[in-house]
C-alpha cells in the first residue's frame, strides 16, 4: 500500500497493484491544487478536488478510445469546511461518508462501522483508532491476524497536521484491541453459561 500526502491535511491510500493509476491521480490532483492556489491564493477545498478527480474518471467512460480508470479511492480531507471522507468510483461517481471501507471483504468492515457509528462522536482519538483497527480486523480471513506490518493509520484534523501511525506506535493499539477482545470473549462465555 502506498500512502500519498498532497498537503498537510489531505491524503489518499493506493494499493501497490494500481501504481499506474496512482501516478495519474497524483499528478492530476497536485496540478489542480497548485492551479487553484496560484489563481485564488487559497488552498483548494477537498470537495472541489474530489469533484475534479471524479470528472477525470467520468471523461474516460464517454469514449472507447481511452481505458477507464479501474480503481476507486478513499480520500480523507480536513479543510476550511471541516473533516470529510470521500469515496470515488471508476465510473466518475463520488460520495461523502462519515465512515467507509472499500475493497474486497469490506462488507464486514462496513457492517462494523454502521453498528458502532453512534459511538464515534463520543470517542477520543485513541478510541477512534481502535475502532478503525477493529473494523479492518473483522474483515480478515479467520486464519489471519491484523499486525503492525500489514496496517497503518493516517490521522488528519483541526490543528493536527497529517500523521501516519505505523510500526511500534500502532502495535500499542493492536495490543489493546487483543486485550479488549479477550475480555469480551470471557464475558460472552459467562453470559452463555450463567449456571457454570
Amino acid at each position: 500500500m502506498v500512502e500519498v500526502l498532497l498537503s498537510k491535511f489531505l491524503f489518499i491510500y493506493v494499493f501497490e497493484n494500481f501504481i499506474q493509476f496512482y501516478l495519474c491521480y497524483y499528478r492530476h490532483m497536485r496540478t489542480e491544487a497548485l492551479n487553484h492556489k496560484y489563481v485564488y491564493g487559497t488552498p483548494i477545498q477537498g470537495g472541489r478536488l474530489v469533484q475534479e478527480l471524479a470528472d477525470m474518471h467520468q471523461q474516460c467512460t464517454q469514449s472507447y478510445v481511452r481505458r477507464p480508470y479501474g480503481v476507486g479511492l478513499l480520500i480523507g480531507v480536513y479543510d476550511q469546511t471541516g473533516p470529510h471522507l470521500y469515496n470515488t468510483e471508476p465510473s466518475g461517481d463520488y460520495y461523502e461518508y462519515y465512515a467507509m471501507a472499500i475493497g474486497s471483504r469490506s462488507q464486514t468492515s462496513r457492517t462494523y462501522l454502521e453498528q458502532n457509528f453512534n459511538n464515534f462522536s463520543n470517542c477520543g482519538l485513541e478510541e477512534l483508532i481502535k475502532h478503525d483497527l477493529k473494523s479492518v480486523a473483522v474483515s480478515l480471513p479467520s486464519d489471519q491476524r491484523l499486525d503492525a506490518k500489514s496496517a497503518s493509520v493516517a490521522v488528519v484534523g483541526k490543528n493536527k497536521p497529517y500523521e501516519l501511525i505505523e510500526g511500534a506506535s500502532l502495535q500499542r493499539f493492536l495490543d489493546q484491541i487483543d486485550v479488549e477482545g479477550e475480555v469480551q470473549m470471557e464475558t460472552d462465555v459467562v453470559l452463555e453459561n450463567p449456571d457454570a
